[in-house]
């Protein structure tokens, strides 16, 4: 399985936080306007040389998977979208306020639930559970 995973680990961690934060600015998206805003517009604020510039291109199972999976989106319907031959369904999603993903975090008492495998967390939730003083 040699050149499976190209990308770095915290590659997911990191696209949850800037599509969270892409999606609160400009509203409801779907994966093709996202995949298009990544690939062509989205430029990091530390690649100011070319070398350190966005080097992969995200697909749109890649984003699919991850937003299906974050607590951080919703699906909140789909649209269809103009493919080479065809129309093709697309959904658009939408944030989820952190301070609800926050909630149902938490347990009864307040505290953070340790989860046997999932050790990082978003920067978006990092910083929401900074601010209410519990440690990620």
């Amino acid at each position: 399985m040699a050149g499976y995973r190209k990308q770095p680990r915290n590659s997911n961690l990191r696209m949850a936080t800037r599509l969270y934060n892409y999606i609160a600015d400009e509203g409801p998206k779907t994966t093709a306007q996202i995949k298009d805003w990544l690939n062509n517009d989205f430029r990091p604020t530390e690649a100011r040389r070319t070398k350190s510039a966005f080097k992969y291109t995200v697909t749109s199972e890649q984003i699919s998977g991850l937003m299906r999976t974050s607590p951080l989106f919703e699906a909140i319907g789909t649209e269809l979208s103009l493919g080479l031959k065809t129309t093709y369904e697309t959904k658009v999603y939408d944030i989820v306020p952190v301070t609800i993903v926050v909630d149902k975090m938490l347990d009864d008492n307040g505290q953070l639930k340790k989860h046997r495998l999932k050790k990082r967390l978003p920067s978006v939730i990092r910083d929401e559970l900074k601010i209410r003083g519990l440690k990620a």
